[in-house]
């Protein structure tokens, strides 16, 4: 049996290679931010975020993907640094998120309440 934490790294060793990038497994997710209209859309593979993140495990699993323009929408606290955040569950780098948030406490709160919210997996960071 494979294990949990070997399928991830896996996952991180080509994630930087496809992340945000149209191949036939993806769909398009619109993340809007918490209390505005502000949004921004990414290219993403359900696989890559549902085994990071509860949320987005009950976002994709309760098959809200078959609407009808076949965009599925999320809301988060920080739009700001949801990229990073999609950076970091793609690739495993979290020494970029880590430093980025040390620029300022802003980015810093906003990293970790989407952390809190999206419900992430992270076990060493």
């Amino acid at each position: 049996m494979i294990s949990y934490d070997y399928f991830i790294q896996n996952l991180h060793r080509v994630g930087g290679k496809i992340i945000n990038k149209k191949t036939k497994d993806v769909i398009l997710l619109r993340v809007c931010e918490i209390g505005n209209d502000n949004f921004q859309e990414f290219w993403v593979h359900p696989m890559y975020l549902s085994l990071q993140s509860f949320q987005f495990f009950k976002l994709f699993d309760e098959g809200n993907y078959n609407n009808e323009n076949g965009i599925i929408e999320i809301e988060v606290p920080s739009l700001e640094t949801f990229p990073l955040i999609l950076y970091w569950l793609y690739t495993g780098n979290q020494d970029k998120v880590l430093e980025i948030g040390k620029l300022d406490e802003t980015l810093c709160n906003g990293i970790m309440d989407n952390i809190l919210y999206l419900d992430i997996n992270i076990p060493t960071f």
